[in-house]
C-alpha cells in the first residue's frame, strides 16, 4: 500500500474524514469506528489472499434460533463500504453522464460467502488508486468535452465553490461541510490552474472522485441512526446498485426517510424501477455462485455445444427469471422451484430441447421430461456447479447446502486425499465417486453432499440433458440426509432435480436461507448472534407475505438493523 502523504497531496489537503463521527485512513482504509469492537481488517495481498474463497465460516441458518421471544432487535454495526467495481462503474456514469465507463482493470473484490461487497474485506490498495488515477484523466476529459453543460452550471472561477457544492453533494453523496467547500474552491486559485477554469474544474473533480468520501459509502449514523443522506444511499445501492437519484437526495434534505413508511415508499419505488432488475439480477448470481459462467472453462472436446452465445443466454435466462418471478409477477419462493416455463432464446431453447423460442427471450412452457423450470433447471446453475470435463455431484451437492439451505459442513480432516477420482469411460461419474459413500472416513461429510449431488445426474457438465453416460444408464436417485438441520436425521429420497425442487420448495431452512442470504447480500458482512432478532423478525414478516419474494425486498429496509447504528 502506498503512503498517506501521497494520498493527501493528491486530495489538496492534510488528511480526509469521511463525514459524520468516524474517520478513515485515506489509503489504509477504515478505522475502527465499529463500536462493538469489530475492526474491518485490511485486504489481504494478492500473494497471500487469505479468506477470499467462499468457504462457510459464520452462523448460517442457526441464527435464526438465537432470538428470544420479545427480544427488540439490535442496531447494526457502523461500516464503511468500499463501492464495489460494478458499484463504481454505476456511480461514476450516473455522476459523469456516461454509460460507457470501463472499470474491468480494477482489482477483483475479495468474495466473502459469495457476495463481493463485504466490508470487512474490501480496502483500497495501492493498485486500485493506479488504477483510478490512470482511468480519471481521459474520463474527466470527455465529460467536460460531451457534458459540460450538465456538469458545470456557469462559466469562470467566480462559480468555483457552487460547483463544488453542486458535484461534492454528488459525488459524497452528502452536502459538504464548509471546510471542504473551501478546500476544493482553493484548487481554483491561479497558481494552481494559470488562470484556466476548465483546469481548475479537472482538479477539483478529480481529487473528490479519489477521495475516501466518494469511494467509501458511510454507514456510521449519528446518535444511533444513520443520516438522511446515509439511508439514501443505503436505499439506492440497495436496490438499484448506484448512487442516490434526485428524489432521494431531496427526500434526504428535507428529513423524509425518518418514518417506516416513507423508507417504504421509497423502497417499493425504487424496485419499480428498471435499475432494480439489473441489481437483482446480480443478487441472483452471487447468490447461486452462477455469475462465474460467463468465464468458466469448458473443455471443447467434450462440450462443442458450449460457446460464448450460449453462456450469455444462461445469465440473461436467470436474470429475466429471477426478474419477472419477483419484480412483475409478484411470486412465491415456492415458484423459484416449482416454476413450469423457462425464459429462453432460440439457441437456449434448442440446447434444452425445447420447442418454440426466437431471436428474444420468451417464456417458454416446458415437460416434465425435460426436468427445466425452477432454480434447480437453470442452465446458469448446472454448469457453474460442475467441472471442465465433466459433472460434479460434490459440487452441485454443496451448492445445496451451502446456497440453498445455508448449512456450513464442516472441514474434511487435514490428512484425508480430497483428490477427486480420475475420468474413467467404463464408469459413470456416480459410480467413480461411490467411495465417498463407502469410506467411513470420507462418508461422516459426504453422506450430506452426493446423495443430494447424484439428483443431477440427469444433466451433464454443461447442463444439458442425458439418460445416459459412457453408453451406461444413468441413474439420478438421490438422498437428502438433514432435510431442516445437519443434525436431524432426516433422510428422504428422491428422484432427480424436480422432486428435489419439490423438497426445497417446502423446507423451513430454504425459506429461512433465502432471506438469510438477501440479508447478507444487503448488509454486506456475515450475519452474527447480534444479528439474530433482525433476521427473526425478517423470516415473521416473509412467512406473513405468504413467502412472497418482493416483500422480503421490502421488508429488509424497515428492520431496525438498516436505519439503526452501535453508539460508538
Amino acid at each position: 500500500m502506498i503512503k498517506a502523504t501521497r494520498f493527501a497531496l493528491w486530495l489538496g489537503c492534510a488528511g480526509a474524514t469521511i463525514g459524520c463521527s468516524g474517520s478513515i485512513d485515506p489509503i489504509l482504509g477504515p478505522s475502527d469506528s465499529s463500536g462493538d469492537g469489530s475492526k474491518q481488517p485490511s485486504t489481504p495481498s494478492e500473494d497471500s489472499p487469505g479468506k477470499t474463497s467462499d468457504t462457510p465460516s459464520g452462523i448460517g441458518t442457526k441464527v435464526f434460533g438465537l432470538c428470544a421471544a420479545g427480544t427488540e432487535e439490535a442496531p447494526g454495526p457502523r461500516l464503511l463500504r468500499l463501492l464495489t467495481p460494478r458499484e463504481l462503474q454505476n456511480t461514476l456514469g450516473v455522476l459523469l453522464h456516461n454509460s460507457q465507463i470501463d472499470v474491468s482493470s480494477l482489482p477483483l473484490p475479495p468474495r466473502v460467502r459469495g457476495y463481493d461487497n463485504n466490508a470487512n474485506a474490501s480496502v483500497v490498495t495501492s493498485r486500485h488508486v493506479d488504477e483510478y488515477l490512470s482511468a480519471m484523466e481521459p474520463l474527466l476529459d470527455k465529460a467536460l468535452n460531451e457534458q459540460r453543460g450538465n456538469l458545470v452550471p456557469c462559466s469562470d472561477a467566480s462559480c468555483a465553490r457552487q460547483f463544488v457544492a453542486t458535484f461534492g453533494l454528488r459525488a459524497f453523496r452528502r452536502p459538504l461541510r464548509e471546510e471542504e467547500l473551501t478546500r476544493y474552491a482553493a484548487l481554483f486559485a491561479s497558481d494552481l490552474t494559470g488562470n484556466d477554469f476548465t483546469a481548475g474544474l479537472k482538479l477539483a473533480m478529480s481529487s473528490m472522485l479519489i477521495s475516501p468520501n466518494f469511494l467509501y459509502r458511510s454507514e456510521l449514523g449519528e446518535n444511533g441512526k444513520l443520516t438522511q443522506y446515509e439511508l439514501a444511499s443505503a436505499l439506492s445501492y440497495l436496490y438499484w446498485g448506484t448512487m442516490p437519484d434526485q428524489a432521494l437526495f431531496d427526500a434526504a434534505a428535507n428529513g423524509q426517510l425518518s418514518t417506516k413508511a416513507q423508507l417504504e415508499a421509497q423502497a417499493r419505488r425504487l424496485l419499480g424501477d428498471s435499475k432494480a432488475q439489473d441489481q437483482l439480477g446480480q443478487f441472483s448470481l452471487q447468490w447461486l455462485g452462477s455469475d462465474g459462467v460467463l468465464s468458466a472453462f469448458k473443455d471443447a472436446a467434450i462440450y462443442p455445444a458450449f460457446n460464448d452465445s450460449l453462456r450469455k443466454a444462461m445469465v440473461e435466462e436467470q436474470t429475466r427469471f429471477i426478474n419477472d418471478l419477483t419484480l412483475t409477477s409478484n411470486g412465491s419462493f415456492a415458484q423459484l422451484f416449482r416454476a413450469d416455463y423457462v425464459w429462453a432464446n432460440s439457441q437456449l431453447a434448442q440446447f434444452y430441447g425445447l420447442s418454440g423460442g426466437s431471436n428474444e427471450f420468451t417464456k417458454l412452457p416446458v415437460t416434465a421430461a425435460s426436468e427445466r423450470g425452477g432454480l434447480l433447471g437453470l442452465g446458469a446453475v448446472l454448469t457453474a456447479h460442475a467441472h471442465s470435463n465433466e459433472s460434479s455431484p460434490v459440487k452441485r451437492g454443496k451448492f445445496v447446502r451451502d446456497r440453498l439451505l445455508c448449512q456450513d459442513l464442516p472441514p474434511p480432516p487435514a490428512n484425508l486425499d480430497t483428490t477427486p477420482p480420475g475420468l474413467d469411460p467404463t464408469l459413470t461419474t456416480r459410480a467413480r465417486f461411490a467411495k465417498h459413500t463407502s469410506d467411513a472416513a470420507c462418508a461422516s461429510c459426504h453422506q450430506f453432499i452426493d446423495g443430494v449431488g447424484f439428483g443431477f445426474e440427469g444433466f451433464d457438465g454443461i447442463g444439458a440433458k442425458r439418460s445416459t453416460e459412457n453408453d451406461l444408464p444413468v441413474d439420478e436417485s438421490g438422498t437428502l440426509v438433514g432435510v431442516e438441520a445437519l443434525s436431524d436425521k432426516t433422510s428422504v429420497p428422491f428422484d432427480g432435480v424436480q422432486e428435489l425442487s419439490d423438497l426445497l420448495a417446502d423446507s423451513q431452512s430454504a425459506q429461512s436461507c433465502f432471506a438469510l442470504q438477501y440479508y447478507r447480500f444487503a448488509h454486506g458482512y456475515e450475519e452474527t448472534k447480534e444479528d439474530a432478532c433482525s433476521l427473526s423478525k425478517l423470516r415473521e414478516k416473509f412467512e406473513d407475505s405468504k413467502l412472497t419474494l418482493k416483500e422480503l425486498l421490502v421488508n429488509l429496509a424497515l428492520l431496525d438493523s438498516f436505519s439503526k447504528r452501535r453508539p460508538e
